[in-house]
């Protein structure tokens, strides 16, 4: 196994300090990782910040480049020349992953090309589950043809099979999610493997219903979910707490499926 186990991409353009928090989680994880932001345009007021914390933590580099006219897909290409990981893993810079996140993707890839975390994001009052199962024909159709189900943060694939692709990270055509541009690459490849995992250890927070948010408090949000994150007995509180909302979610999406498919199902 290569020494640097992973290789962390953080795109970034504007969350201020909230990327502190999610490169923190990727430096507490249980195996070697390499951590590349890679800067979108970033205000020069945030740059010193992320250019000290690449000094300060060697297993940080900070890619600074100018605003790209869409998420800065190319500079993501680009840096991924440098990767050193046996795979890659995605991280918002306003997400925060639990210690295992990478050794559970590790584990996945070892039989796949690419896989992902139980999908999942944090709403102010809720919690979204996304059923996903790869290795089932009709989940990776859907994600061909319909949508995206799978945050960036919760996805990662090796880096030999990405060198393999015809494309790696474009530019995303109009109307089109950045990271399902991305990913419906690895699904539509005939020779890709792929793998769902089944554990919640990557917590996303999606930022258009906090688009009125202050910066302050959607700090103060990620800092109590991080407090919750690297305390060990709180951990695994929460990771069995989200597991029963996910088998729920799991349950009354199978409950409506069924009534939907189910012969007169309407009269009984």
């Amino acid at each position: 196994m290569n020494s640097i186990a992973a290789t962390v991409v953080i795109p970034t353009f504007d969350h201020g300090p909230l990327i502190g928090l999610a490169v923190d989680s990727a430096l507490r994880q249980t195996v070697p990782v390499e951590v590349f932001i890679i800067g979108d345009g970033v205000p020069e007021d945030q740059k010193p910040f992320l250019y000290k914390l690449a000094a300060r933590e060697p297993r940080v580099r900070f890619f600074d480049h100018p605003k790209s006219p869409g998420r800065g897909e190319q500079y993501r290409h680009a840096a991924l020349a440098h990767a050193q990981g046996e795979i890659v893993c995605y991280l918002c810079d306003r997400d925060l992953w639990l210690p295992d996140h990478v050794a559970q993707l590790l584990h996945l890839l070892q039989g796949a090309d690419f896989a992902h975390s139980l999908p999942l994001h944090v709403l102010e009052k809720q919690v979204v589950f996304f059923s996903v199962d790869l290795i089932q024909p009709p989940f990776r159709d859907e994600l061909l043809r319909v949508g995206n189900r799978i945050p960036l943060s919760c996805a990662g694939h090796t880096l030999s099979f990405y060198r393999r692709l015809p494309q790696g990270w474009t530019a995303t055509p109009p109307g089109q999610p950045t990271d399902w541009h991305m990913f419906r690459k690895f699904l539509g490849h005939p020779k890709c493997r792929c793998a769902s995992g089944t554990l919640p250890t990557a917590i996303t927070f999606p930022s258009p219903p906090r688009k009125d948010w202050a910066p302050e408090i959607r700090l103060k949000e990620l800092q109590a979910w991080q407090a919750r994150i690297t305390n060990p007995a709180e951990r695994q509180v929460l990771v069995i707490h989200l597991l029963q909302m996910a088998i729920k979610t799991r349950d009354y999406e199978l409950a409506t499926f069924l009534a939907a498919h189910t012969p007169n199902s309407a009269q009984r």
